[in-house]
């Protein structure tokens, strides 16, 4: 008898009753096996999940559901952080959800017991922490889902369409360590005050106590604390469980910076951020941030820069590199929030990655903190401080303006160039160091006290010019010896200056030859080389004439000579003519009625056959 009642018993340890002991609770629910099929043929599914002493390798989706949990497990101790990965398809993202029973009762909590996750990826890693709530000692099930990123996200008890879903075991074991204490803030500077701290304690603390450095402390886990006074600031975490307490200390952790631009009038988002338009560094003197590509931004807290009235600070704004950009700068000069039109500082149009220099006016408040605005847009796109980039963005920053101290370096440019005959000469200071007066010396007598100031010379000489600037400090001068030339044999000014409507095809001169004058020119529009290009000939000889024109298609090239210096050309005036013709060549005779001695505006025009023929007509 006794060996018949023995014999059932060992029969069903043989066939695994036993066995089932070292299982976890069995699932509520089980997934079925991708609903796809043509799930395999793409590669989907759970290749490796990797977690403490599990390190499994699979086939993935051809697997369709698999229940490991009664051969691979692993030990986790509560409140410690554990590496965890998890990869799926090589060829394509997925999304993945880790769930573990943790309180051993069969069914998956959606939310409560949903420890990892990880989406748009094909190899997920991250962390795992077991909480204090966790059933300790048993075999606790963990299971591991994906599917594709399009389809709907995994839950811990519905089929996937196009992956798989995976069971493991985890014991959770009870910790016997004193916390090793660890937090962060989500900002070490704050322009607010309030910071969030996260506790990341390992080992399972109970309780907390936190001194933030100003006098006030907290025993929350993770709590959100407002400085009230601006300064920098030690933060210290003492963190104890049931074995031991331990702290961490971050020395001079958290700055507290209330000097901010005052709010702007506005802060215009971008439409339709696209095609690589858009900001990715801003430098200014010593400020310099990346950033990414995007809508509007302000730096104002985090990125701030000292620069010094009157001087010429370098600024350089990294766009992207595919498509040109209009980039403009403005300084809220009076800090009221609002950017007017004298507060447009730089300004870079149809440029890639534009740099140059920022000058900043003695007329910004100083000592306090100005709002900074930077916009970059499509050419011919967004173009006022308000205004919504439609491709581009818009980033705020921080500028301090500090009262120049030192004397000016004087420094001055203009728009006169060597050989030209320029006049009157546009002056422009480039002093250092903000001057609040300024005395030139034009070289011929005259003088002024203008900033910037025209000036028109009246005798023909080379001049010396000087620049004296001065502010509350001292003076400087800058001098540039012989520096204008004003050749006043020059023609009369033309009644007319026709620019070409739309060069196109090669149409127009690229030489121009009449006697011992010789000029190369590129194709465009409008030239006036009167100044540069001069030639003497004498009445009633027939001097040699070439004009050069493109080669692609002929041309109607005509040459006229203003014989009374009266500023119009007439029709008695056109001396030469070249129809339908490639690079004419031929000869000019000057009559004897023209004026001379004297400097006579001489004027080429040349188009396609039948298009413009008069000298004020319209290439």
């Amino acid at each position: 008898m006794l060996y018949g009642f023995l014999l059932p018993l060992l029969t069903m340890l043989a066939t695994g009753v036993g066995a089932q002991a070292q299982c976890p609770v069995a699932a509520s629910c089980t997934p079925g096996p991708a609903s796809n099929s043509g799930a395999g043929s793409i590669g989907m599914g759970i290749l490796n999940v990797t977690l403490g002493t599990i390190n499994n390798s699979t086939n993935g989706v051809q697997d369709g559901y698999k229940d490991y949990s009664c051969t691979l497990g692993t030990n986790l101790t509560v409140g410690a952080n554990y590496a965890l990965s998890v990869t799926t398809n090589p060829n394509a993202d997925e999304n993945v959800r880790v769930w573990i029973d943790l309180n051993n009762d069969g069914s998956f909590n959606a939310t409560s017991e949903l420890v990892f996750s990880s989406d748009s990826k094909r190899l997920h890693t991250g962390t795992l922490r077991m909480p204090l709530t966790t059933t300790l000692n048993t075999k606790l099930r963990m299971r591991v889902a994906a599917d594709y990123f399009a389809a709907p996200v995994p839950g811990p008890c519905t089929t996937p369409q196009f992956s798989q879903t995976e069971d493991y075991a985890v014991t959770a074991l009870a910790n016997t360590a004193a916390p090793a204490v660890e937090f962060v803030a989500d900002q070490t500077l704050t322009c607010s005050g309030c910071v969030q701290f996260t506790d990341q304690s390992q080992n399972a603390p109970t309780s907390w106590l936190w001194n933030f450095g100003d006098g006030q402390t907290s025993t929350q886990q993770n709590p959100r604390h407002c400085y009230t006074t601006a300064g920098t600031y030690t933060v210290v975490l003492t963190a104890t469980n049931a074995v031991g307490s331990n702290s961490r200390t971050r020395t001079n952790y958290i700055t507290y910076n209330s000097a901010v631009p005052l709010a702007a009038s506005c802060t215009p988002a971008t439409a339709a951020q696209c095609c690589g338009y858009g900001i990715t560094n801003f430098t200014l003197g010593s400020l310099s941030n990346p950033s990414a590509v995007g809508s509007y931004e302000d730096f104002t807290c985090t990125s701030r820069v000292e620069l010094t009235e009157g001087n010429a600070h370098p600024i350089s704004i990294t766009t992207g590199t595919a498509n040109a950009q209009d980039t403009r700068v403005w300084l809220d000069l009076n800090n009221d929030g609002i950017f007017t039109t004298n507060e447009l500082l730089f300004q870079a149009l149809n440029r890639v990655s534009p740099s140059g220099t920022l000058t900043i006016p003695a007329t910004a408040v100083k000592d306090q903190p100005l709002r900074l605005r930077v916009l970059s847009d499509f050419v011919g796109g967004a173009s006022l401080p308000c205004s919504t980039p439609q491709l581009g963005q818009i980033e705020d920053y921080t500028v301090t303006v500090r009262v120049n101290r030192n004397p000016p370096v004087a420094a001055f440019t203009s728009n006169y160039v060597p050989a030209t005959c320029v006049n009157p000469v546009q002056f422009t200071d480039q002093s250092q160091n903000a001057p609040t007066s300024w005395l030139w010396d034009f070289g011929d007598g005259q003088t002024s006290t203008q900033q910037n100031p025209r000036h028109c010379y009246t005798t023909a000489g080379t001049y010396t010019v000087v620049l004296t600037a001065t502010n509350a400090v001292g003076s400087n001068s800058r001098t540039r010896t012989n520096y204008i030339t004003y050749n006043s044999a020059v023609p009369l000014a033309a009644s007319c200056t026709p620019a070409t409507a739309a060069q196109c095809c090669g149409y127009g001169i690229t030489n121009f030859t009449l006697g011992s004058l010789s000029n190369p020119s590129a194709v465009g529009s409008y030239e006036d080389f009167t100044c540069t290009s001069r030639v003497e000939l004498t009445e009633g000889n027939a001097h040699p004439i070439s004009i050069t024109t493109g080669t692609a298609n002929a041309q109607d090239t005509r040459v006229w000579l203003d014989l009374n210096n009266d500023g119009i050309f007439t029709t008695n005036e056109l001396l030469f003519q070249a129809l339908n013709r490639v690079s004419p060549s031929g000869t000019l005779t000057i009559p004897a009625t023209a004026v001379k001695d004297q400097p006579l505006r001489l004027r080429v025009l040349s188009d396609f056959v039948g298009g413009a023929s008069l000298p004020c007509s319209t290439p």
